[in-house]
């Protein structure tokens, strides 16, 4: 019967250790990071993305010649969005937009239906638009820090002959 009994507590032992082991394995993984090595400090968090804004100067409509050198018969209507991270910018934009489309109904002026079908011109298009945005809010406004516009997209472009 002793035997029994010495039986019975060692396989309650065992198992009580056993149990206590996996417990404790698994509260000590639970904290310990899988990524960070013994005696390394954890990485930060990534950084939040900052929220992005968009502002939008819509219906310029210029009357271009199909040709260089051709009258003006034919026309374009425009539009562009400008993104920035400065929720501000958006405001000194509206402010300034007459300005803005002015200079981007001079720009469009200077083409032809026929050259705004190469790519190379639409990207041209896009970075004039974009360095006027910020040199008007730049100029005009005082505008800090320089350029808040970081990018420019084209979202119409219509050419009629």
């Amino acid at each position: 019967m002793v035997k029994i009994l010495l039986i019975a507590l060692i396989a309650i032992l065992a198992i009580a250790a056993s149990v206590g082991g996996t417990l404790g394995v698994t509260e000590y993984l639970h904290h310990a990071s899988p990524t960070v090595a013994a005696g390394e400090a954890p990485k930060p968090p990534p950084p939040t993305p900052k929220p992005l804004y968009f502002a939008t100067l819509t219906d310029v409509t210029v009357s271009i010649p199909p040709d260089t050198g051709a009258a003006a018969t034919s026309y374009v209507d425009f539009s562009v969005q400008l993104s920035t991270y400065d929720q501000s910018a958006l405001v000194t934009f509206e402010e300034l937009q007459p300005i803005i489309k002015a200079a981007v109904i001079t720009l469009l002026m200077n083409e032809t239906s026929q050259s705004l079908q190469d790519p190379q011109t639409r990207v041209d298009l896009t970075k004039g638009c974009l360095h006027i945005a910020n040199e008007v809010l730049d100029r005009n406004a005082s505008y800090s820090p320089a350029d808040p516009f970081g990018s420019a997209y084209i979202t119409n472009l219509v050419v009629q002959d």
